[in-house]
């Protein structure tokens, strides 16, 4: 359920990003547009990309003002062309100003995701790995985040670190190497009698052959910053005991390499932390 659109989450979101651009009141709309004046106004796209981030511009005109019909004319995860109508919008056009901004903006960061996304997933599409998104999200927007990597058609395991036990090499380090910490993550494990899945973050074959006896009782290895040219040696070594992650030094011109080389996923943080917002205007026709 978490990575699906929880509304009482995203509708605080929303009212806080629309407290930041409105504060009190948009004194300009009120005092310029009269109150029982309705209008029609529709999205538009300006670049071409895929579309995400319309379940939540609706919410946004729904927390504005109910009176608003908010009409998507396409699907999220759509790729759409420059030119090309997103919306249909109508109702009272005070409302349909002050939801302008907060709408756009999450449409826009989120399609930048989407697209981003999609362009890695399009690179390895008749693979068997799959594009993952990250914890390097936008504090507090992780989920529109992770719902915009999904519309991009890759997806997100994890929403935060009360799901799953990773052991990172921050964990490795402070534990005396990354067996000792694996260790006692099965032994907190089975002090609490919990279940949940463990993985580890693993920087050398040094790493690797420590950690060799646990890869079986593992959800997941991921090898960080391992070159595409050494990953297959990796993948050899214990693809038959757990699922191999790739992460880090990977970009859409070595994706594919990576993705041949037989990992079951490949974690691309960029798509998150600093995707290209696409460009979309809010016109208004009547």
């Amino acid at each position: 359920m978490i990575h699906k659109l929880h509304e009482s989450t995203v509708s605080r979101l929303i009212e806080q990003a629309l407290f930041e651009d409105l504060g009190f009141g948009d004194v300009t709309t009120e005092s310029v547009i009269p109150g029982e004046t309705l209008a029609t106004a529709h999205i538009v796209a300006h670049d071409d990309g895929v579309v995400s981030g319309l379940e939540v511009a609706g919410l946004v005109y729904r927390y504005i003002d109910m009176q608003i019909t908010f009409s998507p004319l396409v699907n999220e995860g759509t790729v759409i062309k420059t030119g090309q109508t997103m919306v249909h919008i109508h109702g009272p056009l005070r409302g349909i100003i002050q939801g302008k901004q907060t709408a756009l903006n999450f449409m826009m960061r989120m399609s930048g995701i989407a697209t981003l996304t999609r362009q890695y997933v399009d690179k390895i599409n008749d693979t068997k790995a799959k594009i993952t998104g990250s914890r390097f999200t936008i504090p507090t927007l992780r989920m529109i985040d992770h719902m915009a990597v999904k519309a991009g058609e890759g997806i997100v395991r994890s929403f935060g670190v009360d799901e799953e036990i990773v052991v990172t090499k921050d964990h490795s380090d402070s534990s005396g190497g990354a067996k000792q910490a694996l260790s006692k993550a099965f032994d907190y494990l089975k002090d609490k009698n919990a279940n949940k899945p463990v993985s580890i973050e693993i920087h050398t074959f040094d790493e690797l052959r420590d950690i060799f006896e646990y890869c079986s009782q593992l959800q997941r290895v991921v090898l960080v910053d391992f070159h595409p040219s050494v990953i297959p040696q990796a993948v050899e070594s214990i693809a038959s005991k757990t699922k191999i992650e790739a992460r880090g030094g990977i970009s859409l011109e070595n994706v594919r390499e990576v993705a041949d080389a037989g990992v079951d996923y490949i974690c691309i943080p960029d798509i998150t932390h600093s995707p290209r917002a696409l460009n979309f205007d809010l016109r208004i026709s009547s």
